[in-house]
C-alpha cells in the first residue's frame, strides 16, 4: 500500500499581510498533490489545517476545489480531518461541502453515518465513528481536540474510541515526545504514553516541523510521523539562518534543519520525505554597539539574501540612546528582496562621563554636611533627632534657600482669572460622566465592571462539557 501524508496546508493565509504569500501557500499545495498523483499513490491523507481559517474566502475555496479535483480525476481518494484552524462549532463546516463535491472523505466522530464508496461507520451513542477503507486497510482519525477533551480524569477518549483498531490513525495533535524545540514543547496535547497502540502508522499534523519516531523509540506498533507544514509559517521555520555578532569578522550563513518543507510518500508504512519548492525565508541576527556598526553589517548581509526571499532581521546589542527601526528601513529598499522587516532587540545605554567627578563637584557644602548627619546608624540618629532638627533649622535661618518648583507656563495664574482650588477640580472630575449631588445628569459614568465570564468558566460551573 502506497499513500501520501500531507499536513498543515493553511490555504488562504497572507503571511505578513502580503498578497504574494497567498499564492505561495496555494502553489505548495498544488505541487504536493501533483507529485503525489504522479507517484501513483493509492490515497492521500490531509492531517488537519487544510485551511487557515474555518470560513475560507470564496477565492480560497475555489483554489482548494481546483487542486482537489486533480486526485479525484485519477480516482485517488483523499481522507481528511479538521485541524484547529479548520474546525467550527457549527453543525456543518467547509469540509462538508468538499465531501458533498466528492473531493474529500472526512473521518472521525460525526452526527451522520459516512456515505461514500470509501467510508464506513458504526454508531457510538448519539454519534457515528466514521473511518475510511481502501483495499482492506482502515484509515481512522479524529479532528483536533484540546487535552482536557481527550484526557478526562481516568478516561482516555482515544483509547476508548480506537480500542483494538489497526491500520492508520490520523490526528492533529502535539505529542510531547516529538514536540521538543517547537512552540508546543510545554503546551502539548498528548503524552506519548496516552496514544492508543495497535496502528501500523500514525499520521500526525500540527507542529509544522518534520519529525519521525520509529517503533523502537516509542514502543508503539508503528511509526509516528509529522511531515510539517507545506510552507514556512513562522520565523522558526526559516530556510536559512544568518548570524553576524559583535565579534564576528563576517556573517555566518547556515541552513535550518527545521526549514525544509514537504510531505511524505509512505510505502509499507515507511515514510519517505518529498521536498516542495517553498519560498526562501531568512532569519538574520545582527549585533553591534553603535548605529553605524549595525547599519554597516546590515548592508553587508543584504548581499547574501536572494531577491525572491523573505527576510526577518533582528537588531541586537547595547547602543547609547537606543535606535529607531525607521533609521534602518532604507538599507534594503534597493536590494530587490521580495519582503523584509526589522525587529529590535537593542538595549539603550545611559551616557556616562568617564572623567572622575569629586564629591565637591557633585554636592554643596551644606548638602555634604547633611549627608554626614544622615549616614548615622538608625539608633544613633533617633537619639540625636532633636539635635539634627536644630541644626537643620539653623541652616535655613542662615539663608539656605528652600527649593521651589518653577510653575510651568501653562499653569501660570492669569490676571483677572480665578484659579480653581484642587478640591473643586477634583470634584468636577469625579462627577464627570456621572451625576451631581442634586441628581442632575452629567453624562455617562465610568463604571468598572467585572470581566464577562468565558465559555470555559460556564463549563466549569455546569461541571460537564
Amino acid at each position: 500500500m502506497r499513500f501520501a501524508h500531507i499536513a498543515d496546508v493553511h490555504l488562504g493565509r497572507e503571511q505578513f499581510n502580503q498578497p504574494f504569500r497567498y499564492e505561495d501557500y496555494v502553489k505548495a499545495f498544488r505541487e504536493a498533490v501533483d507529485r503525489a498523483v504522479k507517484e501513483r499513490v493509492d490515497f492521500v491523507l490531509i492531517a488537519g489545517d487544510l485551511f487557515h481559517v474555518s470560513r475560507p474566502s470564496p477565492r480560497t475555496l475555489r483554489d482548494a476545489i481546483e487542486i482537489l479535483e486533480i486526485p479525484k480525476k485519477k480516482g485517488v481518494p483523499v481522507f481528511a480531518i479538521e485541524g484547529n484552524h479548520d474546525k467550527t462549532i457549527r453543525e456543518a463546516s467547509v469540509f462538508d461541502l468538499l465531501e458533498h463535491l466528492g473531493l474529500i472523505n472526512t473521518v472521525g466522530l460525526r452526527r451522520e453515518p459516512g456515505n461514500g464508496e470509501f467510508l464506513r461507520s458504526r454508531r457510538i451513542g448519539d454519534r457515528y465513528l466514521v473511518w475510511g477503507e481502501v483495499g482492506g486497510l482502515r484509515i481512522h482519525g479524529l479532528r483536533h481536540h484540546t487535552r482536557w477533551q481527550l484526557i478526562r480524569g481516568s478516561t482516555n477518549v482515544l483509547r476508548a474510541l480506537f480500542k483494538g483498531s489497526d491500520g492508520i490513525l490520523m490526528l492533529h495533535q502535539a505529542v510531547d515526545y516529538l514536540s521538543k524545540d517547537t512552540p508546543y514543547q510545554d503546551a502539548f496535547d498528548l503524552k506519548l504514553s496516552e496514544l492508543p497502540d495497535g496502528f501500523s502508522y500514525y499520521a500526525l499534523g500540527h507542529i509544522h516541523v518534520r519529525r519521525v519516531a520509529e517503533p523502537s523509540q516509542t514502543g508503539l506498533s508503528g511509526p509516528l510521523a509529522y511531515p510539517g507544514s507545506l510552507e514556512r509559517t513562522d520565523v522558526r521555520e526559516a530556510s536559512h539562518l544568518i548570524s553576524y555578532g559583535e565579534r564576528d569578522k563576517k556573517p555566518r550563513v547556515r541552513e535550518n534543519r527545521d526549514g525544509v518543507k514537504g510531505f511524505y510518500i509512505v510505502e509499507d508504512f515507511q515514510p519517505e520525505f518529498v521536498e516542495v519548492d517553498a519560498r526562501p525565508f531568512y532569519s538574520i541576527r545582527v549585533a553591534g554597539s553603535s548605529k553605524a556598526e549595525l547599519r554597516r553589517k546590515v548592508e553587508e548581509v543584504a548581499s547574501l539574501i536572494p531577491k525572491e526571499a523573505i527576510a526577518v532581521i533582528y537588531l541586537e546589542g547595547t547602543v547609547k540612546g537606543g535606535i529607531s527601526l525607521a533609521e534602518f528601513g532604507d538599507l534594503l529598499k534597493d536590494s530587490g528582496v521580495k519582503y523584509y522587516t526589522f525587529r529590535s532587540r537593542v538595549t539603550g545605554e545611559a551616557i556616562i562621563s568617564k572623567e572622575t567627578v569629586t564629591a565637591e563637584e557633585l554636592f554643596t557644602d551644606w548638602e555634604r554636611e547633611l549627608l554626614m548627619h544622615l549616614r548615622a546608624e538608625p539608633r544613633e540618629f533617633s537619639s540625636s533627632l532633636d539635635e539634627f532638627l536644630d541644626w537643620l533649622m539653623e541652616k535655613y535661618r542662615a539663608g539656605i534657600p528652600v527649593p521651589q518648583k518653577k510653575p510651568s507656563q501653562g499653569n501660570e495664574q492669569r490676571p483677572g482669572v480665578e484659579r480653581k482650588s484642587p478640591k473643586k477640580v477634583e470634584e468636577k472630575e469625579s462627577h464627570k460622566g456621572g451625576e451631581s449631588d442634586d441628581g442632575k445628569k452629567m453624562g455617562r459614568p465610568k463604571v468598572h465592571r467585572p470581566a464577562k465570564p468565558s465559555s470555559l468558566d460556564a463549563w466549569l460551573r455546569r461541571g460537564k462539557p
